[in-house]
């Protein structure tokens, strides 16, 4: 479009063009609107429960997401600074521990070479062990009865 100062003396001339001008502007206009009709139309309908819906999605993953975060980075902060801080303190407690204890106190036995073998001794020329000798006492008195039970039987013959 002119305006009044950029048209010419010849009105008739003017109209024209400006109807020309016109005309190719409503035509630019109606295919931009053909084509913003066509890209809609392509576009698969989208139900108003739906868009609530994935909605509600978003706003679940979104507040997840503030939760999550910070937990995860502290997490990480955790796993990152707790092995060397463990380190440190286990090098503290070995080190306190070998201190700490006490060297080992050697004793001397108080037994004399001499008592230890004749003990030695007299358990090797014992005839039957210590744990076995009630069971020698037992045979050697039940032996002693059969031998007085076979004389009487003898001597009643």
């Amino acid at each position: 479009m002119k305006f009044r100062r950029e048209t010419n003396t010849n009105p008739e001339k003017d109209s024209g063009r400006e109807m020309r001008e016109m005309a190719e502007a409503m035509s630019l206009y109606r295919s931009a609107m053909h084509h913003i009709a066509q890209k809609h139309a392509a576009a698969p309908f989208a139900a108003p429960e739906r868009l609530a819906a994935e909605a509600k999605k978003r706003a679940r993953a979104h507040r997840t997401r503030l939760v999550l975060v910070p937990a995860l980075g502290a997490a990480l902060a955790a796993a990152v600074i707790g092995p060397p801080i463990g380190h440190l303190h286990h090098e503290k407690a070995t080190i306190a521990r070998v201190v700490v204890e006490p060297a080992p106190v050697t004793t001397v036995a108080a037994v004399d070479d001499t008592e230890l073998m004749n003990q030695i001794d007299s358990d090797l020329t014992q005839d039957v062990p210590d744990a076995l000798a009630p069971l020698a006492d037992l045979s050697s008195q039940s032996g002693s009865t059969n031998q007085s039970t076979e004389k009487t039987n003898a001597s009643q013959k």
